[in-house]
């Protein structure tokens, strides 16, 4: 599977700039494009408001660039990533779960942890949002369903997460992790495709939009493994305290 992940500045209202960043990834040859949290309403007190029209917008994009689409938005109080798939059939929605800092959690309802995995060209695939990802459970948790890339919308100014976390998730279950970032005042940028055995496939610098693209297949999968299989050498027996 070949990933791009758009590093944007938003709001991008009516996803005029997806729409060209779905273009460009198309023409690289990408399978499947995630974007950043919230970026077409707007990420930030106050946020922006849902749009009823977003994810038909997303479905005509990903069906006119034979793409697929992981895109942010609010939708019924909480903040949710839509996975649309080349067709422009929506695939599923996932429900931040952990809510970052007061103004997130004045504004919205956080999720369940019901996870969404969906196969991407011949890859499945977990979908979380932002702080769910800096939790170790979550990745795991979909490692042992099966993941095998999580692909996260996000929207931060703390560079340690992209630079020590997402590679520690991504090397610990072996799972490559696609993260998007915005970029702009309040956010820092330095998105990434990583690979499973936790080192950068493609990394964007902090200030510009960006666009990064890396190759992902099964057999980076089955090499990380053998460094080290964390899932497979568990002792789940010794866990119980």
């Amino acid at each position: 599977m070949r990933i791009a992940v758009w590093q944007a500045r938003g709001p991008d209202a009516g996803s005029v700039r997806l729409a060209d960043a779905a273009a460009r990834a198309a023409a690289a040859g990408a399978d499947v494009l995630v974007t950043p949290e919230l970026f077409t309403t707007g990420y930030g007190r106050p946020f922006g408001p849902p749009d009823p029209g977003l994810v038909g917008r997303w479905q005509e994009i990903a069906a006119e660039q034979r793409i697929a689409l992981v895109a942010s938005e609010p939708h019924e109080g909480r903040i949710t990533a839509v996975v649309v798939r080349t067709d422009g059939t929506v695939a599923g929605r996932y429900v931040k779960t952990h809510l970052w800092g007061d103004d997130e959690r004045a504004a919205f309802t956080p999720g369940d942890g019901t996870p969404l995995l969906v196969e991407l060209a011949g890859l499945r695939c977990g979908v979380v949002v932002c702080y769910d990802v800096e939790f170790p459970e979550v990745v795991r948790g979909l490692a042992l369903a099966g993941a095998q890339a999580v692909l996260v919308p996000t929207a931060l100014d703390d560079e340690a997460v992209a630079r020590v976390l997402v590679p520690a998730r991504a090397m610990e279950n072996r799972v490559a992790i696609a993260y998007a970032n915005q970029v702009g005042p309040g956010f820092c940028g330095a998105s990434v495709i990583v690979g499973p055995d936790g080192r950068d496939l493609a990394r964007a610098g902090r200030d510009a939009e960006e666009l990064i693209v890396a190759d992902v297949v099964a057999a980076d999968l089955e090499r990380a493994r053998g460094l080290g299989d964390y899932l497979a050498d568990r002792r789940r027996e010794t866990y119980r305290w």
